[in-house]
């Protein structure tokens, strides 16, 4: 079994307008642990094992990949003398070389990356045993956010950094990351880094993994990898920052993140920060991601102390949580916690029957799911679902219809004005219908939708198909 050696480095700070690139290896277990015992504390009083688990953290919230930590020192240069391959044993540390090779002089930091090769020759990839990494000793150190200060380095951001190249992530030399060669001013990860990690190490399919998606208010959403939050109970922990390049709300920063309920639950959101008195929003969204009044929650200081918490009873739906302040244009790290637990075993979505004999839900959700079954009504031998949604200002729209187990039809029909659910009628100037869209079985309707109510119709191609399917709108941007 042959082994091999890489080496990750992070470089002096030079601002540099710098897709993510995977080096091709992997940790096989989609997890690696490190021992985290180094002494000391920042001089702004944050210790380094703090800042250095919490750069392992932020990896593990937006990720499909976990950092584990061990509160106990050991050596990182363990079995790595004469360029050695390590112990099998990550760690990290301070030093004054790179196990016994002095650090380049513009060098911060190294990642020692030792594992076994996949092929005879041991000219691609490895599979990661090891991933020692080690901070110059000789530099400033501190920790803090924003933008750099002179003089001094942030350790959390070259953590993040070398933790990086310790999943397999190479240098970033085009779009905005923490992995940019370079240190910027970017301090937090960004959708480079969690959608190159994610490329190593995929998740479901069906899981949105830590993207960021735009919406009709120019704010950025981000979708954490663990944004499907399906029960029994979940916990959710995201960390982050508001920083002066954020999106401002009210003269206030702000971030996004979008989580998606699938049953009535009850939500425990708390947002923590020691930089700043943190302001809390949780908004359901529709399909159209205008925000539903009776479930827009805001709070500023239920939390212990001057923190922010939001408990509720919330209906199955997709909703945004917002970090901001309560007061302009401040700036620092927070921490935010999700915990949710299933409330309701039955849906509480409103339904009734159509003048058509169809049972119709009223659901104004983006993300659906459901099931064609023997029970549905059944149109010319075909089971189909309908599901009501409102528009109400013009409004570019993407459906898209998937199913495993049938070839799934997609129906979207505009209701006339005055419909009601004891009287509806279909405007056929708009009733848009797609069977397969491309090259596959799943279906996709694109439409620029006027103000009014519309049915969304789930059908199959075939007669007599049953089984689960899932319904996504999004909304076009211009």
């Amino acid at each position: 079994m042959r082994r091999a050696l890489f080496l990750g480095i992070a470089w002096l700070p030079c601002v540099n307008s710098y897709a993510f690139e995977v080096s091709g290896n992997f940790w096989e277990a989609k997890q690696a642990t490190y021992h985290v015992g180094m002494s000391g504390t920042s001089p702004g009083g944050t210790s380094w094992n703090t800042s250095f688990k919490r750069a392992m953290s932020s990896w593990t919230a937006a990720t499909n990949f976990e950092f584990l930590a061990v509160d106990s020192f050991r050596d990182p240069c363990s079995g790595r003398a004469k360029n050695g391959f390590g112990d099998n044993i990550s760690a990290v540390d301070f030093t004054a070389d790179v196990c016994g090779n002095a650090f380049g002089s513009s060098t911060l930091a190294v990642t020692l990356t030792a594992g076994t090769c996949l092929n005879q020759e041991c000219t691609g990839s490895i599979k990661i045993k090891d991933a020692d990494i080690v901070f110059k000793n000789s530099e400033k150190w501190d920790v803090y956010t924003g933008p750099r200060r002179s003089g001094v380095l942030d350790f959390e951001r070259v953590a993040l950094h070398e933790l990086g190249h310790a999943l397999g992530l190479r240098h970033e030399n085009s779009n905005p990351a923490i992995m940019q060669p370079l240190v910027t001013d970017t301090h937090t990860l960004q959708a480079d880094d969690i959608n190159g990690a994610n490329v190593i190490y995929p998740g479901s399919a069906n899981i949105p993994l830590g993207v960021t998606i735009g919406s009709i208010y120019g704010v950025n959403i981000v979708v954490p990898a663990a944004s499907k939050i399906s029960g029994p109970s979940n916990t959710v922990n995201q960390s982050g920052a508001l920083i002066s390049g954020d999106t401002s709300l009210d003269g206030k920063f702000l971030d996004m993140y979008q989580f998606t309920f699938a049953n009535d639950s009850i939500v425990d959101l708390r947002l923590n920060s020691t930089a700043f008195d943190p302001f809390l929003y949780l908004v359901r969204i529709s399909s159209t991601q205008d925000g539903i009044p009776a479930h827009t929650f805001t709070d500023d200081n239920s939390g212990v102390g001057a923190n922010a918490q939001i408990l509720k009873s919330i209906p199955a739906g997709t909703y945004w949580v917002g970090v901001s302040s309560a007061t302009g244009n401040q700036q620092g790290s927070y921490d935010l916690s999700l915990i949710s637990a299933n409330n309701n075993p039955t849906s509480s979505f409103q339904a009734f029957q159509s003048v058509y004999g169809v049972n119709v839900q009223i659901n104004p959700n983006p993300s659906i799911a459901g099931a064609l079954s023997s029970s549905d009504f059944a149109l010319n031998g075909k089971r189909l679902d309908l599901f009501q949604f409102t528009v109400l200002k013009q409004t570019k729209l993407r459906v898209d219809l998937s199913a495993a187990l049938f070839d799934p039809a997609l129906i979207i029909a505009r209701l006339l004005p005055g419909a009601s659910a004891t009287m509806q009628e279909v405007d056929q100037k708009l009733l848009l219908q797609n069977d397969n869209f491309g090259s596959g079985l799943n279906s996709r309707i694109e439409q620029s939708l006027s103000p009014g109510n519309y049915w969304i119709g789930v059908t199959s191609a075939n007669v007599g198909q049953t089984g689960d399917y899932q319904i996504e709108t999004t909304v076009v941007l211009p």
